[in-house]
């Protein structure tokens, strides 16, 4: 809730700058005090101001968590900004406005807009994230699982907590070196002392177990402070599950998957939409996109290969062909079944930019309306390593409680998961992902993965 808060925070004063850019656009163009033609614009910047919410939120910048330097940010809301004028310019076009086509006026304030929001942006991760809107933070109880957490916390100060210090009272427990400037007390109101205000407190749910400990606990209710289970406070900070949860009785109390079939249903009419969608672009593309494969390598234009489906169902998905057909069957294997790596050399160059646009996924549309595939979901895996990974993560299996997708969580996070631990990673993003899954979250995958499209970061 604190999260979505300073999201708030930035988004008004992104209000507030966008109306800021206006005045200063119209004082610069006509020279004169513009408060008139200021008054009149009011609300034909209105809608332009959402359309510039949701194309910074593609751009990822209302991702507070994430550390960028003043260049990376500068540059990152004037490409933004740059997009927001030319959906200006079609706005004005069909809107009539009392001032025209203002492009000169909204060039003017797309390169305001671009410094201030970068400079407010600059401001909020350096000074009020880590200062005014920190969230001063205890932790109850060392595991490792609870100092991983606190690390991240003692490393990204700008994701907006403070972390004062632990409380356990077992003495044989100890902190990692890079924590042992955090001080640690067997009792909360001891800890306290040090630290006069706590907003927030996270505990470890094996210590609740400590009759003493619990009643502490209990007694902040009543203090103010915020009180979360290590868990929960791990989802939220990383947008996975965490893998210290991970037993069946877990998964029972906290996979509702019979509260998330009508969801599933309606889900499966915006499937069909966007599969149609989908298909139209195909057609469209397909005289293009054949003829680049067929021209620069030898083999066949799709490429169909066996996944694991919704209940571990298999199925045939389709793509087309972005490797060198190195087998009889058009495949790039010739030692058995094998992970896709980054840099991989058996991609070819027009592969490169199907995959950097995900236009190599565009047939799987076909799948979408076979009723084998989701638009959202996560990604199918090949049987074989399915096989591999159940024995390796014997909740692996759990990924298969809803249709794969066409795009999802743990592809957003990283696009290559080869090792063990890579996929123990891409489970708990899958897993998230199956337990949260709403309108929302979808949205907002659909967002991110717009802008991986646009950034060409598909691989």
């Amino acid at each position: 809730m604190l999260y979505r808060f300073k999201q708030f925070i930035i988004l008004f004063g992104d209000l507030i700058l966008l109306y800021l850019s206006l005045f200063l656009a119209l004082l610069i163009r006509y020279q004169q005090h513009p408060w008139n033609r200021f008054s009149e614009l009011l609300s034909d910047f209105l809608p332009l101001f959402l359309i510039g919410a949701v194309i910074f939120y593609i751009a990822s910048l209302y991702d507070i968590s994430k550390k960028r330097s003043w260049g990376e940010l500068l540059q990152a809301s004037l490409l933004s900004c740059l997009a927001w004028m030319f959906f200006g310019f079609a706005y004005f076009y069909f809107q009539q406005s009392p001032v025209g086509s203002p492009k000169t006026i909204l060039f003017l304030t797309a390169v305001f807009y671009a410094f201030l929001t970068a400079l407010w942006r600059q401001i909020h991760l350096h000074y009020l994230a880590k200062n005014v809107l920190n969230t001063k933070t205890i932790i109850i109880g060392i595991t490792p699982a609870s100092l991983e957490t606190a690390e991240i916390l003692h490393r990204e100060p700008e994701r907006g907590y403070e972390l004062c210090g632990f409380v356990e009272n077992d003495p044989d427990k100890k902190l990692s070196s890079e924590l042992s400037v955090y001080p640690v007390f067997s009792t909360i109101s001891a800890l306290k002392e040090k630290c006069k205000k706590i907003n927030l407190i996270v505990f470890c749910p094996e210590n609740t177990g400590k009759e003493e400990l619990a009643a502490e606990i209990y007694t902040e209710f009543f203090s103010g402070a915020g009180i979360s289970n290590l868990s929960d406070f791990y989802e939220k900070l990383f947008g996975r599950l965490p893998p210290f949860v991970f037993s069946q009785t877990w998964f029972l109390n906290n996979l509702p998957e019979q509260e998330k079939k009508i969801y599933d249903r309606v889900k499966i009419i915006l499937d069909y939409g966007a599969a149609v969608l989908m298909g139209l672009f195909f057609i469209i593309t397909f005289p293009i996109v054949a003829f680049l494969i067929k021209t620069t390598s030898q083999g066949p234009l799709f490429f169909t290969q066996t996944r694991t489906g919704i209940f571990g169902k298999s199925f045939k998905m389709y793509k087309y062909r972005t490797m060198r057909a190195l087998n009889s069957d058009g495949s790039a294997e010739t030692s058995g079944p094998q992970y896709a790596q980054k840099k991989d050399v058996r991609i070819t160059a027009v592969g490169k930019f199907l995959r950097a646009t995900r236009i190599d996924e565009i047939p799987q549309f076909i799948n979408i309306l076979k009723n084998e595939m989701s638009l959202i979901g996560p990604r199918p895996e090949r049987p074989e390593f399915v096989e591999e990974l159940i024995k390796a993560l014997p909740y692996y299996r759990l990924r298969h409680l809803t249709k794969p997708g066409l795009t999802g969580w743990a592809q957003l996070h990283n696009s290559y998961y080869g090792s063990i631990e890579e996929n123990l990673k891409k489970l708990e993003y899958d897993l998230y992902y199956i337990k949260h899954r709403s309108p929302m979250l979808d949205l907002m995958i659909i967002l991110k993965t717009v802008a991986v499209v646009l950034k060409m970061m598909g691989r």
